[in-house]
């Protein structure tokens, strides 16, 4: 059985930094997370698990106030090992996923799952302020997804009627956005 799953990705014509950006947590042992955030937690399944994998004193565990802090973009690579050539122009290719949320945002959502509309839309605000934060002024990069097929990407053709271009000076992220299968996106600044 072949797996396929969508990624999204960021191409440039120079070096960009990796990382996890947008996540607003704290960071403390487990010993110290039951003993002064939720003492309750040490009575739930999961947590006993936990427990009988790692010490207290030794394990380290993020904590996020709400959902929305949670949510932001990971950008991996550079990505070498996959022929891009004849989708993107820029030598310089990413893959970027959105952690916690997604990149697709709608009226339709807001209203029957708002906190994935509220981490979506901060997945979204993070890959576009990302995107500000590594542009000089005249510069452009270039998004893109595509379904994975196994190892192989870049399989199909791009959906030329999904072309889009956004100019970061002029954009704003709106109720609805949504980056699509095979959608090429130029992006200035």
């Amino acid at each position: 059985m072949l797996i396929t799953t969508l990624f999204y990705y960021i191409a440039a014509n120079r070096e960009l930094p990796t990382g996890s950006f947008g996540q607003k947590k704290t960071v403390m042992k487990l010993g110290d997370y039951l003993t002064h955030v939720n003492p309750s937690a040490r009575n739930q399944f999961a947590m006993q698990r936990l427990l009988e994998k790692y010490p207290e004193d030794e394990q380290i565990i993020d904590i996020y106030e709400t959902v929305e802090d949670a949510a932001g973009i990971y950008v991996s690579g550079p990505i070498s090992h996959q022929d891009t050539s004849h989708l993107l122009r820029y030598p310089w290719v990413y893959q970027v996923d959105p952690e916690g949320g997604s990149f697709r945002i709608n009226n339709e959502m807001q209203k029957l799952a708002p906190d994935s509309y509220l981490t979506s839309k901060k997945c979204l605000t993070e890959l576009f302020d990302y995107l500000n934060r590594n542009m000089e002024p005249g510069d452009s990069i270039e998004l893109y997804s595509c379904w994975a097929h196994g190892a192989e990407r870049f399989l199909e053709p791009r959906q030329p009627e999904l072309d889009l271009v956004l100019d970061l000076s002029t954009f704003r992220l709106e109720e609805e956005f949504a980056w699509r299968e095979r959608q090429y996106i130029l992006v200035k600044k």
